[in-house]
């Protein structure tokens, strides 16, 4: 998964935009509750990785509830391309720090280790697979 550091041109027009991830300091965030966008951020740049102690005005274990938190001009967004592609594409939201990717993801899809693959199963693999390696390119 391609994760997306953004914010709404709101917040932008009222707190600034970031120059570097060391800024994010001193913006609101909002964090995921579980994994590594929690509290803890990281970027790569030519000059190698970094990583980011940032304080969280909210943190929530739901992409979509960050999302309208970030759409409503609150804070700075970490989440997955995929949740936030739509508002960037109207421009509802604004990618921030162009010059620092943040790191992907692996993606996993998990069941039952003695299922079946039945064609449902293998229909719904094939496509997700297709989908989110498409969107990786």
């Amino acid at each position: 998964m391609r994760f997306v550091l953004c914010a709404a041109p709101s917040y932008i027009a009222q707190r600034g935009a970031p120059i570097c991830p060391e800024d994010l300091r001193h913006h609101e965030c909002l964090g995921f509750a579980y994994g590594f966008t929690r509290d803890r951020w990281r970027f790569t740049s030519p000059d190698g990785e970094e990583e980011i102690d940032v304080k969280c005005r909210t943190v929530a274990n739901n992409g979509q509830a960050l999302l309208t938190l970030a759409l409503a001009g609150l804070g700075v967004l970490m989440q997955p391309e995929a949740l936030v592609r739509e508002a960037l594409s109207t421009g509802d939201l604004v990618p921030l720090l162009a010059d620092y990717a943040v790191p992907s993801r692996p993606l996993h899809i998990l069941y039952a280790p003695d299922r079946r693959i039945t064609p449902k199963l293998r229909s719904f693999l094939d496509f997700a697979v297709e989908k989110f390696s498409r969107e990786e390119r």
